[in-house]
């Protein structure tokens, strides 16, 4: 004999309570996907420059590019990997990072010109190196040719694009020049602008 309800009053089993809670979410998932999400698509206005299109490796391939950036350092990326600046490491608290100050860049500071042949000038380019204080980073830049490859200096004996660096090098001092293979004198901007602001 099947269950009896006071009249008056709606029965409804467990089993069809919820089966009619299961229908009920299916329509407001289905309702969410088909309705509010294509409005919140429409409702989007994308504004495109009349300039020239934007280029998503531009802002990679300047960065740290030793091939188009004359002011990025010499140096091999073992895995040939460009990691952008604002890249994140997931894992947690990152390594290496400097205490010693703010890293300098890279930037001109001086010019090479050729013992015994003032025809060819090299740009100079050199930063202070922060794991010694008085030790600098140097490299130049041939001018010839398609490709403007970064060469490495050597002064003293010491090669001056290494991790630690070589000693300050001043305008009269001679540096050899690995792939001209020939003694370079230096010539040194002048620099007024000696400066220390470590929070910019």
């Amino acid at each position: 004999m099947g269950k009896k309800c006071i009249p008056g009053v709606v029965c409804i089993e467990n089993m069809t309570l919820f089966l009619l809670f299961i229908i009920v979410f299916f329509l407001i998932y289905f309702y969410y996907i088909h309705v509010v999400k294509k409005q919140n698509n429409e409702s989007k206005i994308i504004i495109v420059n009349s300039g020239n299109p934007p280029n998503p490796l531009g802002s990679i391939a300047t960065r740290r590019d030793p091939f188009n950036d004359p002011y990025a350092p010499p140096l091999q990326n073992a895995d040939g990997i460009i990691f952008p600046r604002d890249f994140g490491d997931v894992r947690g608290i990152s390594v290496n990072v400097q205490t010693q100050g703010l890293a300098t860049q890279y930037q001109q500071i001086g010019i090479l010109e050729k013992q015994g042949d003032n025809s060819l000038i090299l740009p100079l380019m050199g930063r202070r190196n922060m794991i010694g204080r008085d030790k600098w980073q140097y490299y130049t830049i041939s001018n010839t040719g398609t490709l403007n490859t970064k060469l490495p200096v050597v002064f003293q004996g010491r090669s001056c694009t290494s991790e630690n660096g070589c000693d300050n090098i001043s305008s009269g001092d001679t540096v050899y020049v690995k792939g001209y293979n020939d003694i370079f004198k230096v010539t040194v901007y002048d620099n007024s602008l000696l400066q220390y602001i470590p929070f910019t």
